[in-house]
């Protein structure tokens, strides 16, 4: 008997691939953005194949705004060092 459910990384290589237009048609700054993104969509490709979905653009999605959120606290508590540095009376 066969796997009746595609293996996750195949699932998140078909979807990649269905944005290959998509991707064609970004501007080459926006280009980087989204390759980006898709990295670490495959960053996290261990948990997407846990989460039992067959939806590979789910998982994904959740990997790139888990990406997004750890660089947004990262800047945030650098920004939020800076200003104590800056402004220690407060």
């Amino acid at each position: 008997m066969g796997r009746t459910v595609m293996p996750y990384s195949m699932a998140l290589e078909k979807t990649i691939a269905r944005f290959k237009n998509y991707r064609r048609a970004l501007r080459k700054e926006d280009r980087d953005i989204f390759d980006e993104l898709m990295r670490a969509a495959k960053k996290q490709i261990q948990s997407g194949a846990m989460a039992q979905n067959p939806n590979a653009f789910d998982s994904m999605s959740m990997a790139m705004l888990i990406e997004i959120k750890k660089t947004l606290d990262d800047y945030c508590k650098k920004v939020d060092f800076l200003i104590e540095k800056n402004n220690p009376s407060k």
